[in-house]
């Protein structure tokens, strides 16, 4: 760090529960709102479009806002991850509860309330649409992930496969749950959630600094959800088809999750093959060559200016024992001289 750069003022344990303080608040808000329904309801009367419509356009335009206003005012100032730590375990182990409440009953309403597994478009009496719109609502929560990544100044990770992936899932659960909000359309939320309760469970041991190594197979396991989720839209078409009692906002929802499914498998295959492909081992290893050489480089010049330097101090000390001998002969010539004169 240089000389002029303050250094950053560090959170007393106060500022860093206050923190979580706040996002516990926000997140109370949240939770009364999505929980506002009674239960046993099989149906909901779900907000108009303008909600989704706000709430996605804020979130994009909110970023650069907040990016700019961390750069400026807190980066430069406060350590951020360090009051931030509390604040995202929290929100991640509220992740990981919370999917793995919505896995529970979606199991729950399969094994024990009699939900159809595939080729269902009309049961709405065994709890999905209520699931279902939990799961729509969390969207809107998840938008915290990018949040947290701005504050803490992680902007590479803001990547467009990011942003896109929660702006279009809010979108295409808010048509799920308004043109089909029961039958199969539980199938992508169940795996949705299930792999959610991975990624926040890494997330949170990440955080505390648990080692994880199986981050690299998130990545697989989404590839996975995605191929699977599509591969069962398509044979529940089918069967919608064979049945005769489909209607256009079955199909219309089948087109939609297919394209989200499509679109984020070649937006993450890409992704994976450029951080754990071939190029990216071949990027590290030479990565790592260059660096081997740069501080091969750097040791041999050190050996350099070391030598330089035991050669100078070398001839330094020479230089003054031969100006000591010269004085001595001086000195010696003069006693000499002195003593014919006498």
């Amino acid at each position: 760090m240089p000389a002029n750069t303050p250094s950053l003022q560090q959170p007393s344990i106060f500022g860093r529960y206050a923190c979580a303080g706040v996002a516990s608040a926000i997140f109370s808000v949240w939770f009364n709102f999505t929980f506002q329904f009674n239960e046993p309801e099989n149906t909901h009367k779900v907000h108009s479009y303008t909600i989704p419509l706000f709430l996605t356009t804020f979130y994009l335009v909110s970023l650069p806002l907040l990016k700019h206003f961390t750069q400026t005012y807190l980066l430069p100032y406060y350590d951020v991850r360090a009051y931030l730590k509390e604040t995202m375990v929290l929100y991640n182990v509220s992740q990981v509860a919370l999917n793995g409440w919505m896995v529970y009953r979606f199991i729950d309403a399969l094994v024990y309330r009699g939900h159809p597994l595939i080729g269902d478009m009309h049961t709405v009496d065994t709890g999905i649409p209520f699931i279902l719109w939990v799961h729509y609502c969390d969207k809107y929560l998840e938008f915290f992930d990018t949040y947290f990544m701005v504050l803490r100044g992680r902007m590479d990770q803001v990547s467009f496969l990011h942003v896109y992936h929660h702006f279009s899932i809010t979108w295409g659960w808010y048509w799920a749950i308004n043109l089909f909000p029961g039958g199969d359309s539980y199938f992508g939320a169940m795996l949705n959630s299930f792999i959610h309760v991975l990624m926040y469970s890494y997330y949170a041991l990440a955080l505390l600094k648990i080692s994880c190594p199986w981050k690299r197979y998130l990545t697989q396991a989404q590839l996975l959800q995605f191929t699977v989720i599509t591969i069962y839209t398509f044979f529940a078409a089918r069967l919608w088809v064979k049945s005769g009692e489909y209607e256009w906002n079955h199909i219309a929802c089948a087109v939609i999750q297919v394209w989200e499914m499509t679109s984020l498998f070649l937006l993450f295959a890409f992704f994976y093959k450029r951080s754990y492909g071939a190029k990216a081992k071949k990027r590290t290893t030479e990565d790592d060559q260059c660096q081997a050489a740069v501080e091969a480089g750097v040791k041999g010049a050190a050996d350099v200016v070391e030598a330089t330097a035991k050669d100078v101090e070398k001839v330094k000390n020479r230089t003054a024992k031969d100006v000591e001998k010269v004085k001595n002969r001086a000195v010696q010539a003069t006693a000499k001289i002195v003593d014919r004169s006498i």
